[in-house]
């Protein structure tokens, strides 16, 4: 059940609904052939074909507007990774990068040397014009004002495609799929009792424990106000209620990869006040 991605919810601002309300977002596992991933300090996953596709047509004709360059000093300013299902896991083969300050973009395609299994990077690089790199830094800005924002963490190796869009939640660093959950008629997101104890056990041992007892949701020995229902002998409580319970962790709603999202409002602190300090970084950089 469990995924080990390394990950950390970043917000600053761009969160998507609060709540699992009005969650939507129906992927068939057909549709799933390959993930973005966008960064700029940040990741972005977009597991929607449509805008995967949308982004590879337009960087086709980005392409070609441009002329063949070389590099000149400096990092690049974004990265978008697209990802293949390949033996159910999601596998890099290519990096496109742009360079915004030197009006260039590249692509670095991705393979591995079958005797020794090390990474084999090539890249190609063109100069586009300032308006082409205009549109291309609209669109991707675009994209972080749609999708949801995570911390700069690999969060797509290993990860069975087939599953990323099945309910789940994200805790702190991994990610995991709920073996029994559903949103029910008022938009709530409801898990097991089993599921969330296996869950949290992971990095907290019994300490977050819930236990079903006479009818009521107890942490452990102590009483609680978590509401819960009995569906056919097996005992589910609302992700939210649980998580609030416990009062040290913040969740949100990942629309797109159907999860919840709960960290420790520690930890969130941590990351908001890192934030702050690369944009004044960034906004210092364009003066």
């Amino acid at each position: 059940m469990k995924k080990r991605v390394c990950l950390l919810c970043c917000v600053v601002g761009l969160l998507l609904p609060t709540t699992a309300h009005g969650e939507t977002v129906q992927v068939s596992q057909n549709d799933l052939p390959q993930v973005l991933w966008v960064e700029d300090y940040r990741d972005l996953y977009i597991t929607q074909p449509s805008s995967v596709k949308e982004f590879c047509d337009l960087w086709e004709q980005w392409w070609k507007t441009g002329k063949t360059a070389e590099l000149g000093y400096g990092e690049r300013d974004y990265k978008v990774t697209l990802y293949e299902n390949e033996i159910l896991t999601a596998t890099a083969k290519k990096n496109y990068l742009v360079y915004e300050r030197q009006n260039k973009i590249a692509v670095e395609y991705l393979s591995k040397d079958l005797e020794t299994g090390k990474l084999i990077r090539t890249k190609e690089v063109v100069s586009v014009s300032p308006e082409t790199m205009e549109q291309i830094v609209q669109m991707l800005e675009g994209m972080y004002e749609t999708y949801y924002l995570y911390d700069t963490f690999d969060m797509m190796r290993g990860v069975d495609l087939a599953k990323i869009n099945e309910l789940g939640m994200v805790l702190n660093e991994d990610v995991y799929v709920f073996q029994n959950a559903f949103i029910d008629a008022d938009g709530t997101l409801q898990v097991s009792l089993e599921d969330w104890n296996t869950i949290f056990a992971t990095q907290y041992g019994e300490m977050k424990n819930l236990i079903y007892q006479n009818g009521a949701i107890k942490n452990n020995v102590l009483p609680t106000n978590i509401p819960n229902q009995n569906i056919n002998g097996k005992i589910f409580v609302p992700v939210r209620d649980a998580v609030n319970h416990f009062g040290h962790f913040s969740m949100e709603w990942d629309k797109q990869m159907r999860k919840a999202v709960v960290i420790e409002k520690a930890i969130f602190e941590k990351q908001q006040e890192r934030w702050e300090r690369i944009e004044e970084v960034r906004e210092s950089e364009k003066i």
